[in-house]
């Protein structure tokens, strides 16, 4: 965020608001410290100091955008209909064994096992179904509780709410994806910023691309346009974490800009047959010897280079090595490093249309 700074006008100190009263005393009054008109003067220029420095100054950056945030940021978005996405849940599968005939109803609640140092995350059964011949039913779930809280590895999900007969085991043979928190100030920021900068136009890819993100748990997004002849648009996208779409989300963005093919009952024209699609995601090894700087742990290290370099990554056609070397030098933590490897060579990695890159792994050397 851009650091805002004052007026001159209003830099005006209290003490020299207090020695402007001062001198603006009638003649031959006494002005001087402890007496009745310095002590009257002196807490005026403490809450004229007070009502400039701090309640002005905070009214004057939610003015703007770019200094706004919380509820203010989102009164910036309302008038131009830029909406701050809400957190959602994560999905995923679970699969229940038991004997064949038992129906595991919509609306079951099935649970992680938590302890004294974690709660217990409950997952909504969102369509029932009848357990077949073969003694298991996969059925989709939701998170109670939207937000990464959702996210849960695979074979955690053992628990059911209500106790139904018939049912032996419960399990999610994958983990659950797709659960995104209420967007942060900074990325509904640049949002509006980009609304304001990048006008509307009628179906140019940049507005594929705001539609797209327009919807909640999107990462990024890469549009290709005439991907299967005239009037076809493909948008490829990620989750928030940039991993691979959920079919739910999948299914959000096309409903979104265009539920019914080319017939413009979305954000999209009229004509456009929009196909949507998660994006291939290239992962990228990352191995080097590391020295640290005092006080840091190595494996908070590591997190803040992946974190750094996938946020380099976002938007990327060729992963340049250089570019990368540079990434990690400048991370908190990192005093000095080498033998940087990307996918185990020194080079750069150049990506075809519809990919993105994503960090797989960083490793010491």
């Amino acid at each position: 965020m851009e650091e805002f700074v004052l007026p001159d006008f209003l830099q005006e100190t209290e003490d020299e608001t207090h020695k402007n009263m001062v001198e603006m005393a009638p003649p031959n009054l006494d002005t001087a410290e402890g007496v009745l008109y310095w002590d009257h003067t002196r807490p005026t220029a403490r809450v004229k100091d007070r009502l400039v420095s701090y309640e002005l100054t905070l009214a004057l950056m939610m003015k703007f955008p770019q200094f706004a945030v919380d509820y203010f940021l989102d009164w910036h978005g309302d008038p131009i209909g830029v909406y701050r996405r809400p957190a959602i849940s994560a999905v995923g599968e679970v699969t229940f064994s038991g004997e064949p005939g038992t129906r595991i109803p919509a609306g079951s609640i099935v649970t992680t096992i938590g302890d004294d140092n974690e709660a217990a995350v409950m997952f909504n059964v969102v369509e029932g179904g009848v357990i077949g011949e073969v003694g298991n039913l996969t059925l989709r779930i939701s998170a109670v509780n939207p937000g990464l809280i959702g996210a849960v590895p695979a074979n955690t999900i053992i628990g059911i709410v209500e106790p139904i007969k018939g049912l032996t085991t419960i399990t999610n043979a994958a983990p659950t994806l797709g659960g995104a928190e209420r967007e942060d100030d900074d990325s509904y920021r640049e949002r509006i910023l980009d609304r304001h900068r990048n006008k509307p136009l009628s179906g140019a890819k940049r507005d594929y691309e705001r539609w797209a993100k327009e919807v909640p748990g999107v990462g990024d997004v890469i549009v290709l346009p005439l991907w299967d002849g005239p009037k076809t648009v493909k948008v490829s996208i990620t989750d928030s974490d940039r991993q691979l779409a959920s079919a739910e989300l999948i299914a959000a963005v096309k409903e979104h800009i265009d539920p019914i093919d080319g017939m413009g009952e979305g954000t999209a024209p009229i004509g456009a047959v929009v196909t949507v699609d998660t994006l291939t995601l290239i992962r990228i090894s990352i191995k080097l010897s590391l020295d640290l700087e005092k006080d840091y742990l190595l494996a908070d290290v590591l997190q803040n280079i992946k974190r750094n370099i996938d946020s380099y990554l976002a938007d990327k056609n060729i992963v340049k090595y250089t570019d990368v070397f540079g990434v990690i030098t400048d991370t908190d933590g990192v005093a000095d490093h080498s033998g940087l490897t990307l996918n185990d060579a020194m080079t750069n990695i150049t990506l075809a249309k519809g990919e993105r890159a994503s960090v797989g792994e960083v490793m010491t050397v």
